[in-house]
């Protein structure tokens, strides 16, 4: 597991669009250091990847919580539940808390809810209760093959909508060779 966060480490993990002049200086500062190419590539580029180990990190944080909260709120009702038990077996409908207002029994109730069942569809779309869509994705289908080519073209164009990518760098990580999250580089390169 890795324990050492590297300054430049640091750098890009709170990168924002104020600190893009400093972020430049820091690259200019790491690519003009006297360090053999290879580690400046490498601190670059673990500093990066540390990222991505970070986004999983929380992703898989996220996760833990939201299966801890699923757990918390079954508990609840478990408790809820369980304390009616035992409060209607000895005939409790309210205890007055000093802390708490108060606990009250509420017996069992129903909750209803309405839900069309559709037992005949044809008398309904006789009576046209009904709508029709357009299947987007067959038209895109065959919107450059022979079939229905002339329906499709006097009735439907594609749109082309461009969304400008700012250049980037990629980091390539090593193929094969394991967990990457245990690297080790020096501070001296920055």
């Amino acid at each position: 597991m890795k324990t050492t966060r590297y300054q430049f480490e640091t750098t890009v993990q709170s990168a924002t669009e104020k600190t893009v002049e400093w972020l430049k200086e820091e690259f200019r500062s790491i690519l003009e250091s006297d360090r053999d190419y290879t580690r400046k590539a490498d601190y670059i580029g673990f500093s990066v990847l540390s990222i991505d180990q970070r986004i999983q990190s929380i992703d898989e944080e996220i996760k833990e919580l939201q299966q801890l909260k699923k757990q918390l709120k079954t508990a609840k009702e478990i408790v809820l539940q369980t304390g009616a038990e035992i409060f209607l077996e000895y005939g409790i409908d309210k205890i007055d808390g000093a802390g708490i207002s108060s606990i009250t029994y509420t017996g069992a109730t129903t909750s209803d809810k309405s839900r069309l069942v559709i037992d005949n569809t044809e008398p309904l779309i006789e009576a046209g209760l009904y709508k029709k869509v357009v299947d987007e994705e067959l038209v895109k289908q065959f919107y450059t093959s022979d079939q229905y080519a002339q329906v499709i073209q006097a009735n439907a164009h594609i749109e082309v909508i461009s969304t400008p990518k700012p250049a980037k760098i990629r980091i390539n990580k090593r193929r094969g060779s394991g967990n990457n999250t245990d690297y080790s580089i020096t501070e001296e390169v920055a």
